[in-house]
């Protein structure tokens, strides 16, 4: 099974989607690889994250996987750390 990655997109493109996820409302969803892009993760990773408890919320219909942008940025938000001593 392959996941649809933006990674290898042309830079315009990956700035277009980028630029698209910034600028929109935050009750506006996105797909999975925008998602990905903007966490600088891989499309992989969300599916594993989708697998555990307490992790980013997404929506689900059908095989179609998307994201709110509140969520995503609400989880990069509680990722945040100011010490090292805080990630054990």
């Amino acid at each position: 099974m392959s996941l649809k990655t933006l990674r290898d997109a042309p830079d315009e493109k990956k700035e277009k989607a980028l630029n698209d996820f910034l600028n929109s409302q935050e009750d506006k969803n996105f797909p999975q690889e925008v998602v990905a892009l903007y966490l600088d993760c891989s499309p992989w990773t969300l599916a594993r994250m989708r697998c555990e408890q307490n992790s980013l919320p997404f929506t689900k219909i059908g095989r179609r996987i998307s994201y709110k942008k509140r969520d995503v940025l609400q989880y990069e938000k509680s990722r945040t750390v100011t010490c090292t001593a805080q990630l054990v």
